[in-house]
């Protein structure tokens, strides 16, 4: 099992799926027992699939472009290429077995979501959220409805959104965290605090972007009556963590429609870390074309 660290450059959208009545129109995909957004594991391996084929060369690239451009039962299921050795493929009428995905995804997890303070733009998290990632002895414990900063802010008090806060120094609470990210990675989250986990849902939620859009009429060139429509995405600079396994046992035993040598694990990670490279490029979940969706993978851990 490793972490993929990420960080969106642009709102990221997964809806929820239809209308709902409440704050906006379009809801983003949330934990049902944190009530937290979250990017669900399956929005992950379908980008990674996709992108899969535009960086695979030679013969498996040729292999991974029959099988998206072949017809019918075998159309992106050919059970031959990288992509379904990788990620599976469906039993069809010729095929009487089916594969699993070699790869696992699981739901991405907010780990600092930025807000803004009168220090400037603030990273907040969490216990909660840093157990996601920490082992258990570097997770910190924190009882009090106080913010806890690394750096120079003690003994004052910070807003963070509407909430008005204790800000006390962090110590070394947040280290683990930023040793994790590397030093490159950390000079892009230069203000970190740490938040109880009851008010964590409440800053991300409350400070969730929000976007009105409208349908245009093709005849008139205005706004059309009665389309107009809100939508939330989880912020530019969120800094996001994904845990993706990949089952080395089967690798070494998988067997495909035309019986390919094993999968080799240092190549199946090489070539999953190139598809979600792509993702700063060409973005995902909903409305890439309207500015949103990009998002830099950081590496694995």
């Amino acid at each position: 099992m490793s972490i993929r660290f990420a960080v969106t450059l642009d709102p990221l959208h997964i809806g929820a799926g239809g209308y709902r009545l409440g704050r906006v129109d379009n809801t983003i995909v949330r934990d049902a027992g944190s009530g937290l957004p979250k990017v669900p594991g399956s929005s992950l391996a379908g980008v990674a699939r996709s992108y899969l084929v535009q960086v695979l060369e030679g013969e498996e690239r040729k292999k991974a472009m029959a099988c998206v451009s072949s017809s019918g039962a075998d159309k992106g299921n050919c059970g031959r290429c990288m992509a379904c050795r990788l990620f599976g493929y469906a039993a069809t009428g010729e095929r009487a077995k089916s594969h699993i995905g070699l790869f696992r995804f699981y739901d991405g997890n907010i780990i600092a979501f930025p807000v803004s303070t009168i220090a400037g733009p603030v990273w907040v998290t969490s216990p909660a959220a840093l157990a996601q990632v920490l082992p258990e002895k570097d997770v910190p414990v924190l009882n009090e409805d106080t913010l806890l900063v690394d750096w120079n802010l003690a003994g004052k008090k910070l807003n963070a959104g509407w909430l008005y806060l204790d800000a006390k120094s962090a110590g070394d609470a947040l280290k683990p965290l930023r040793d994790m990210l590397g030093e490159e990675v950390s000079k892009r989250f230069s203000r970190l605090a740490l938040a109880p986990d009851r008010l964590f849902a409440e800053l991300v939620n409350s400070n969730l972007e929000v976007r009105t859009s409208v349908s245009i009429d093709p005849l008139t060139g205005a706004a059309a009556q009665g389309k107009l429509f809100t939508y939330e995405a989880i912020p530019s600079a969120t800094l996001l963590a994904f845990e993706v396994g990949l089952d080395e046992a089967r690798c070494r035993t998988a067997a495909t429609a035309d019986a390919e040598a094993p999968v080799n694990t240092a190549e199946a990670y090489e070539l999953l870390d190139k598809a979600l490279s792509l993702c700063g490029v060409l973005g995902m979940g909903g409305m890439c074309t309207r500015g949103f969706g990009r998002v830099r993978f950081l590496g694995g851990k």
